[in-house]
């Protein structure tokens, strides 16, 4: 350990530079299969459930994180319901908006800032502990918001269409 840091610190740095590298190919992509959509979510969730450990073991409130994961999904469910969806011959096609692709990645980004402000808040313990738990409880928001969206949109595309 390097002051408060641990290999868990690196294990979460990982786990937030893999979601916004599978949120920026997911971006690229015209026809994105379903793992495709869960696997920023998964990631982001591995990032949010390691910083949620964090601060149980610090003694946070555990109902916090459940309003947060209540809130992520209720944005990621209106978010998958307002995406648009065409079908070619083949494929669906999910229609993401400009905007809506850097909201994504800005989703992603988020829990990578999570994990940054964890990082800082560790090393300069114990004066940024609300810090590191805005942090948590930002990350599972996130995370479960892309899991919301991603869960929405598998639903809708395995509807049949007109």
């Amino acid at each position: 350990m390097v002051h408060n840091l641990s290999l868990v610190h690196v294990l979460l740095a990982l786990g937030a530079v893999a979601c916004i590298y599978l949120v920026v190919r997911e971006l690229r992509r015209t026809y994105v299969s379903q793992w495709r959509l869960f696997a920023p979510g998964l990631a982001g969730l591995f990032v949010a459930v390691g910083l949620f450990l964090l601060q149980i073991v610090a003694g946070q409130p555990r109902w916090a994180f459940a309003v947060a994961a209540v809130i992520g999904l209720v944005i990621g469910v209106v978010r998958g319901l307002t995406i648009g969806l065409s079908h070619d011959l083949y494929h669906p096609q999910i229609l993401i908006s400009y905007v809506a692709k850097l909201t994504l990645l800005g989703v992603s980004l988020g829990i990578g800032l999570c994990v940054v402000l964890e990082i800082i808040g560790a090393f300069s313990s114990p004066g940024l502990e609300k810090l590191r738990l805005w942090a948590a409880l930002s990350a599972m928001v996130f995370a479960v918001a892309m899991l919301g969206r991603a869960t929405v949109l598998t639903i809708r595309l395995r509807l049949p269409h007109h």
